[in-house]
């Protein structure tokens, strides 16, 4: 049997790149893809036949290798490692396999910020990827519900403060390693440990898939809930992107959930500002805050200081053809931006601050850390963050499947590293299961007992 036009112009187009990935990948191909040919091209299951599969593979080992910019930091060859896995992942026997198997070679480059994601079919909106209606978050060795957003869920027990115990029938945390964790984008181990289980992660699987998560109330009653993952959103999620309230002593909490556009509206910060002023003293909670738009965290720090606002510097990668033809080292764009100004049509909050983190804060979360640490203002207090910025580029890699990936490197404001290791806190205090369940933050009240020597 011969090679259909279609392989030929695959074969072509994957020849076109130099890498030597690129190459074994289309001599792999000559000389599998007659006999792979039927057996992976007609299933509904696996859409994707071996040289579709191939040409994925290289085309992201290929981006990575150039956009990359941790590629100079890699403890491991990425060439070898991408041609070792070739045969592997073009012999996988469904989508899913290949996509898990792909994202398994992608968390090799232990980074946050870099992944790869793969497109819902809109003829097959029942298998889109969902989780059930519900948040989620980690505390210790335990996982807690956080929100639920389905009513029948609701009417069966399930509520704020109720603890996970088992999905189909493995142990919560078990269950996060063996299914989620080995395929997460990750740069340090607390986002590694911690974020598996943060907001909606933990349930995201097909929409026909069921599942059976076995939960337990605050009071001690257990109860289980199965259902697949196509079921009403029916209860709102209310919550806004701002949390304000005073305490005793006059001390505010102002809590962060987002830095996310779309959700984060300057204006609705405003409207609270004042408000703020109001107190003695502030806690800035951005705990489980996954970041956004840098910009926005920006926004808000400017009203914390009347001095310019120092910022940390920022590289990327170069690539010129012509240098590379004769050899030249790896060259670099750096960029030390100016001090960022105060805001300066309202009055500068100057009273006691202190911030709050976790493992889950994390990207432009993480750089209003490293503002708030320029400040000198206050202390920061929790747990290391995630210890992930930088800004994805976005690529298709073709038949529905794409990446992002890391393009930007981050230091702090004195020019210390913080990515792959977190902003570690002044004061590190983790959040204890037992005191949450008594309706209790140990975190806050540590912040709080800071603040109150300062009033």
């Amino acid at each position: 049997m011969k090679p259909t036009n279609k392989e030929k112009n695959t074969v072509k187009n994957i020849m076109r790149d130099k890498s030597p990935i690129i190459y074994v990948s289309a001599l792999l191909l000559l000389l599998t893809m007659l006999n792979t040919r039927i057996t992976y091209g007609q299933s509904v299951e696996n859409n994707l036949d071996a040289p579709k599969k191939a040409f994925i593979l290289s085309r992201f080992c290929s981006e990575v290798k150039y956009n990359f910019v941790h590629y100079n930091k890699l403890k491991i060859n990425w060439d070898s490692l991408c041609i070792a896995n070739l045969p592997r992942l073009t012999a996988t026997h469904s989508d899913e396999e290949f996509m898990d198997e792909l994202k398994k070679i992608c968390a090799q480059l232990h980074d946050g910020h870099t992944f790869l994601y793969i497109a819902n079919t809109p003829g097959d909106e029942a298998n889109w990827i969902r989780p059930f209606p519900m948040e989620t978050k980690r505390i210790g060795d335990r996982v807690f519900v956080t929100s639920v957003y389905n009513s029948k869920f609701k009417e069966q027990g399930l509520d704020a403060g109720c603890e996970v115990l088992k999905i189909d029938g493995e142990n919560v945390i078990e269950y996060g390693e063996r299914h989620i964790s080995p395929f997460f984008p990750s740069s340090t181990p607390q986002w590694s440990k911690y974020a598996p289980f943060n907001n909606f992660e933990l349930t995201k699987d097909k929409g026909t898939k069921v599942s059976t998560i076995d939960f337990r109330t605050p009071k001690g009653k257990t109860f289980t809930i199965s259902s697949n993952r196509n079921i009403s959103w029916d209860i709102e999620n209310t919550s806004s992107v701002f949390d304000f309230k005073v305490l005793k002593n006059k001390i505010g909490i102002l809590t962060i959930r987002n830095f996310q556009s779309g959700n984060f509206k300057k204006e609705d910060f405003d409207k609270i500002y004042n408000d703020i002023l109001a107190t003695n003293a502030l806690i800035i909670d951005i705990r489980n805050n996954g970041g956004g738009n840098s910009s926005y965290a920006d926004y808000v720090i400017r009203h914390f200081d009347n001095k310019p606002i120092r910022v940390g510097r920022w590289s990327s990668r170069m690539y010129i053809a012509a240098h590379a033809s004769w050899n030249f080292p790896q060259e670099w764009y750096t960029e030390s931006p100016d001090a960022m100004n105060p805001i300066s049509d309202k009055p500068i909050y100057k009273k006691p601050l202190a911030l709050l983190v976790n493992a889950c804060t994390f990207s432009s979360a993480e750089n209003f850390c490293v503002t708030f640490r320029g400040l000198n203002r206050g202390k920061i207090i929790g747990t290391p963050t995630g210890g992930s910025t930088g800004n994805p580029i976005f690529i298709d890699l073709g038949f529905g499947v794409s990446c992002g990936i890391c393009t930007k490197n981050e230091w702090d404001v004195d020019n210390n590293e913080f990515i792959g290791i977190g902003i570690i806190p002044d004061i590190e205090v983790e959040e204890n299961a037992s005191i949450y369940l008594n309706g209790k933050d140990n975190v806050i009240e540590t912040a709080i007992n800071m603040l109150k020597k300062n009033l």
